[in-house]
């Protein structure tokens, strides 16, 4: 589960360098990272409150925002994505790869959302 949340930071900062973003790029790789973690968290929430009947506050939404957010300042680094981009500079199929990235980035986000109207 590790491998797989630092392969997600990878990418998407990878994505926002190829962009031309030269200096921040690994910030904006990790707060995409912690933008799909943290729909998921919070669908999970509502999935959970759904089927128990009740109605969960805005106050845990800001918390688990902020507690990512935070998070994300002591988690992921510039060198960490240095380390990763040479654990993965060879390797195979990594268009397809990027791309099941930026679906599960965007799905999360949208699968958030959805709930929203559904919860």
């Amino acid at each position: 589960m590790k491998d797989l949340f630092y392969y997600v930071f990878y990418r998407a900062s990878k994505f926002y360098k190829s962009w031309g973003e030269n200096n921040n790029y690994y910030i904006s790789g990790k707060f995409s990272l912690f933008l799909a973690f943290a729909s998921n968290i919070l669908f999970l929430i509502g999935l959970f409150c759904y089927i128990l009947g009740i109605r969960y506050s805005i106050q845990i939404v800001y918390l688990i925002w902020i507690l990512l957010f935070v998070l994300s300042f002591f988690v992921l680094n510039e060198n960490r994505y240095k380390e990763l981009a040479e654990k993965y500079k060879d390797e195979k199929n990594s268009q397809l790869k990027g791309w099941l990235v930026f679906a599960y980035v965007i799905g999360s986000v949208v699968l958030y959302f959805v709930s929203l109207f559904i919860y």
